[in-house]
């Protein structure tokens, strides 16, 4: 009988999922890292970066729903987004709905992610790169930072694990970088881990808190991520996004059905902190 191709995700040392590979779509290796796109009958197109899933299909939409909505639907008054990373286009896809956001920014170290998610995943960004309010740049992200001071309302991480090209976006310095880079009314939003990944979630946490006034983390359910619920940290200097601003409450509920995971009491909830973190942090 023959053997069906598998990817054994490797994010993890010592546990792991494979993936049924039912078609290979492309795959390539550069000189950042090793991109793969596959189909699975069940999760749909996956995209994986250096055999660690990235997005799928399947639940692309919580996660970028979130890491994307939570912040801007927080904030008064948001005309300016800047993406670091994100090059899926499932971000973009997110903020283009809200249509008060008059710039968007997108900033990509590797163009192949952009140019190869353009060709082959459509459901996860559905043009959304064509947007008018759109610019994308390639380039570090941290050299981007360093130029573009008090500009961005938002800054959204939408960076890989910390390792290989994403390992920086996840230190004190790089932080720093972007509390210089926002308004001031600015949030910062970032991906920290999952649930097998805590230490990273609390290493991340005390470094943003040198930086910022105010800051914490939310969660989200995202399935294909291994370890279940996905964390997000924020920090503002002036804003806390637990709350919706109530500039936004009428715009959510007439606007509810663009939306397939976020909703006010979604927004709420995802702040709901586990006691033993609780006791970690001290909240």
């Amino acid at each position: 009988m023959k053997k069906s191709k598998v990817l054994l995700e490797n994010l993890h040392k010592y546990i792991g999922q494979y993936l049924k590979i039912n078609k290979i779509i492309f795959k390539k290796k550069n000189k950042f890292q090793k991109i793969f796109i596959f189909k699975n009958k069940i999760l749909g197109k996956i995209l994986t970066i250096n055999n660690i899933v990235q997005t799928t299909e399947y639940d692309e939409f919580i996660y970028h729903e979130m890491i994307c909505l939570v912040p801007i639907l927080s904030h008064p008054n948001p005309k300016e987004i800047l993406i670091i990373g994100g090059g899926d286009g499932g971000c973009l896809k997110q903020i283009i709905k809200i249509p008060y956001i008059k710039k968007i920014k997108l900033v990509e170290i590797d163009k192949d992610i952009i140019k190869y998610s353009k060709k082959y995943l459509f459901e996860i960004h559905k043009n959304s790169f064509e947007d008018k309010r759109i610019k994308i740049i390639i380039e570090d992200g941290i050299k981007f930072l360093k130029k573009n001071k008090n500009l961005f309302d938002i800054i959204i991480i939408d960076g890989t694990d910390p390792i290989g090209p994403g390992k920086n976006l996840f230190n004190e310095k790089f932080y720093l970088y972007c509390k210089k880079s926002l308004s001031k009314n600015g949030i910062l939003i970032s991906q920290s881990g999952t649930f097998l990944q805590i230490k990273n979630l609390i290493k991340n946490i005390k470094n943003i808190k040198k930086i910022f006034k105010l800051t914490g983390f939310f969660n989200a359910p995202v399935p294909t991520y291994y370890g279940g619920n996905i964390f997000f940290i924020w920090a503002s200097n002036k804003i806390n996004i637990k709350k919706i601003h109530k500039n936004n409450i009428d715009w959510i509920k007439n606007n509810n059905k663009i939306f397939k995971y976020y909703n006010i009491k979604i927004h709420k909830n995802s702040f709901s902190i586990p006691q033993f973190l609780i006791n970690k942090f001290k909240w």
